[in-house]
């Protein structure tokens, strides 16, 4: 109903037609496109760090506060590059980099260190630089001035509801795909298999050294096995999120071809009188 009244009335309060701007329409798109893996990013690394890793609450912020140095350098080197390079190359440039950190992060275990995931999280901060800022200039670089106030709130709002949209997607995702491992890794847990066996007579050995009879023992081998599952499950369900959202990165490559170029504007009085 809002969209339909937005377009009918004479003087809306959200100007929608702005969108039909070939730049601001699709550099819109792919701000939401970016906005659903870069969230989606930021929120999976503290909840793998905290709850699979057992870090705390400040170390997952020290592991993961790279992002913000990767980002400040890459402000610097955009904000020279922009006025000498095409901001389409800059943007494929930015995706490409995101998407390959990101997918580094697929490689993720249980015994890794904190430096393996403190650098992809310094390139994936980089990356931002060489998106947020050539993205917003042209996508707003070929609109008039009465145009973009509006079309500011648009193109923000939308990149929020692509994070909204992908926090949400990815934490089904991580469910899913947690009980869809679980499934295949607890199928090879047979008696047939002397691998899960063997680890199964260690547990119980252990369990049973420390002072449990052997039901007990047995038991508490079994909940511990299952654990393991358990984890191993979700390791597997993260590494797939963070190599879809690495997809997903290298997909918007080919939409930023779809933008037009911008040209920079001449100062010169004569041709700002025209103007």
């Amino acid at each position: 109903g809002f969209i339909v009244r937005e377009f009918r009335t004479r003087e809306p309060i959200v100007q929608l037609r702005v969108l039909g701007n070939r730049n601001f329409g699709m550099g819109t798109l792919i701000a939401g496109l970016y906005g659903f893996t870069f969230y989606g990013v930021i929120a999976m690394l503290p909840l793998f760090l905290q709850t699979l890793l057992g870090y705390s609450a400040l170390d997952s912020g020290l592991t993961v506060s790279p992002r913000g140095i990767g980002s400040l350098l890459s402000m610097i080197v955009v904000g020279f590059l922009v006025n000498h390079i095409d901001g389409r190359i800059l943007l494929a440039c930015g995706f490409a980099i995101f998407g390959y950190s990101t997918i580094l992060l697929s490689h993720i275990n249980l015994g890794i260190s904190m430096g393996s995931v403190a650098m992809p999280n310094f390139i994936n901060g980089f990356a931002g630089g060489f998106v947020f800022v050539p993205l917003t200039t042209m996508s707003m670089g070929l609109l008039r001035k009465q145009e973009i106030g509006n079309a500011s709130g648009i193109y923000n709002l939308m990149r929020n509801i692509g994070g909204s949209i992908g926090i949400a997607c990815i934490t089904t995702l991580l469910v899913r795909n947690s009980q869809t491992h679980q499934n295949y890794l607890g199928a090879n847990l047979t008696a047939g298999n002397p691998a899960a066996m063997g680890i199964l007579a260690g547990l119980q050995a252990k369990f049973t050294a420390a002072g449990a009879d052997g039901y007990t023992a047995h038991q508490e081998a079994l909940g511990a096995l299952y654990r393991s599952v358990q984890q191993q499950a979700a390791v597997l369900a993260y590494a797939d999120i963070f190599r879809l959202l690495g997809y997903l990165s290298l997909l918007c490559i080919p939409l930023v071809l779809l933008l037009d170029r911008l040209r920079h504007r001449s100062h010169r009085p004569a041709e700002a009188g025209g103007e």
